[in-house]
């Protein structure tokens, strides 16, 4: 006799002490024919082993170690995210490629075992989160579509909560794109786009827009627009991602209160670009070896760059229209320009930074200074400044404090700043015997940046900052450090 089976519609008032975290039931019952129509119908749980159904039978309570449910993938993920319940996990297996684009409305967890691939065959987003509290880990996402003003994502989160994880993302669109949506967590993924297409037409590794309280941890982007972009986005931590061969490897606009720690950012044209932003901590982070600018900041206030690695760029930190921000601990190794000052910059702090081995430690435009804009940025705090590899003076009381100060701005300087291609002759042995002989008898009055109070040796801090990077070659003066050359210098920590 033909039995016909289905999925039952219907709700189930059960104790859920007894049955916690059911998620659907499966019936079956004989044709409906005048011997049968009195049958009792069968209703089995899935996925539930003939002990725990006998204990559903007998009113045993279910341990509390009890896992939820899980939907296994057969054919569809999408039917099985239908099929599922708020709650259940939904394992996609290993060995599998599935060319379709999903929707997940509710909260579940899409779990991945043995890296399966979904692929989204070149159009649209691949996986659309529409539900609070979605997990997403363990994933292949492949293909999406490339239609930046469609949001085309390899993962569009649109559900406070979200957490993915431990995902392969390949998508000449954005690899993640969180919209209007709060605490949600990005960690672990690897997010990298085609070669093939142009940087101003790939999308951005992780775009965070109109959002807050966000974690970005461990990510390693590479190949997109930007790693990860910021539009409206405040109080992210953003930790520990490796991002590399991007536009801006971090850019952010209009944020505010993020927290950028211990993040590697090299071969990019900009290693991180900040804009219109307030309240930021930037510590503890490796920039080096980007085209153009190591940290490149705009209109920022009230923030704080401290202990952070720059390195092996055109400018280590390039600082435009930037007021009340803090630089302290930092390693500014072999730049062109350690600091680049302009466009109205004030009442910046910078102590404690070791400013090693830049061919111009520290640049300002000649007009600006004419007219006194730098005058209240300093270079020292509470009687303790900032270490300079070519600061020629002595320490003859010992305590850690040159005894003249530094003129960063000295006739050297004063060329370069009108011819710049006299850098080529920074670091000679005759610029050095020049700026010893200017410390004794100074040929020049040129304003510039002047450190009251030199350090004779890099803080303890500044040389962790860049002892991971630089061994033990920092701790010493201009004329001993270290000569090794930018590629070896540069290499991936």
């Amino acid at each position: 006799m033909r039995r016909r089976t289905g999925i039952l519609i219907v709700v189930l008032t059960l104790d859920a002490a007894i049955l916690p975290g059911i998620s659907y039931w499966s019936w079956s019952q004989a044709p409906n024919t005048p011997a049968t129509r009195n049958a009792p119908i069968e209703i089995v749980r899935h996925s539930t082993s003939a002990a725990e159904l006998d204990r559903v039978k007998s009113d045993q309570p279910v341990p509390a170690n009890h896992s939820k449910p899980e939907v296994i993938v057969t054919e569809s993920i999408q039917a099985a995210i239908v099929q599922a319940r708020a709650g259940d996990t939904i394992v996609v297996p290993a060995g599998a490629i599935f060319r379709e684009h999903i929707t997940i409305d509710k909260s579940v967890s899409l779990v991945g075992r043995g890296n399966p691939i979904i692929d989204g065959g070149g159009a649209g987003t691949v996986i659309s989160i529409q539900a609070p509290d979605v997990h997403v880990s363990g994933l292949r996402i492949h293909n999406s579509g490339a239609d930046l003003t469609q949001y085309d994502a390899g993962v569009r989160v649109e559900g406070n909560g979200a957490h993915i994880s431990d995902c392969e993302i390949r998508s000449g669109g954005f690899g993640i794109f969180v919209r209007g949506v709060n605490h949600c967590s990005i960690s672990g993924n690897d997010i990298r786009g085609p070669e093939s297409i142009a940087v101003a037409k790939r999308g951005n590794g992780i775009h965070l827009w109109k959002t807050k309280r966000n974690q970005i941890l461990d990510n390693h982007i590479q190949i997109k627009r930007d790693g990860i972009y910021f539009s409206f986005a405040d109080e992210t931590l953003v930790q520990r991602n490796q991002i590399e061969e991007c536009r801006f490897g971090i850019h952010y606009m209009y944020s505010h209160q993020n927290r950028l720690f211990d993040n590697a950012l090299t071969r990019n044209a900009v290693g991180a670009t900040l804009m219109f932003a307030r309240g930021c901590q930037i510590e503890s982070n490796r920039v080096w070896a980007n085209r153009r600018h190591g940290i490149l900041l705009k209109q920022v206030e009230g923030s704080t760059f401290r202990r952070n690695f720059i390195a092996g760029q055109n400018r280590g930190f390039f600082i435009q229209q930037a007021a009340q921000d803090r630089f302290e601990e930092n390693m500014i190794f072999q730049n062109d320009i350690g600091v680049y000052l302009s466009n109205c910059s004030e009442q910046n702090i910078f102590t404690g930074n070791a400013f090693v081995r830049n061919a111009d430690q520290v640049w300002q435009p000649p007009d600006e200074v004419a007219l006194g804009r730098l005058a209240s940025n300093v270079f020292y705090e509470k009687g303790r400044g900032n270490f300079w590899s070519d600061y020629a003076g002595h320490d003859a009381q010992g305590d850690g404090i040159g005894d003249t100060p530094y003129h960063e701005t000295d006739v050297l300087g004063y060329l370069i700043d009108r011819n710049p291609e006299a850098r080529l002759f920074a670091l000679s042995p005759a610029v050095a015997l020049m700026r010893k002989g200017e410390e004794l008898v100074p040929l020049m009055d040129v304003t510039g940046v002047t450190d009251l109070f030199p350090l004779i040796e890099p803080s303890a801090a500044a040389k962790r900052a860049g002892s991971s990077r630089l061994g033990n070659a920092v701790s010493l003066r201009s004329t001993t450090l270290s000569a090794a050359g930018k590629p070896a210098s540069f290499r991936a920590p």
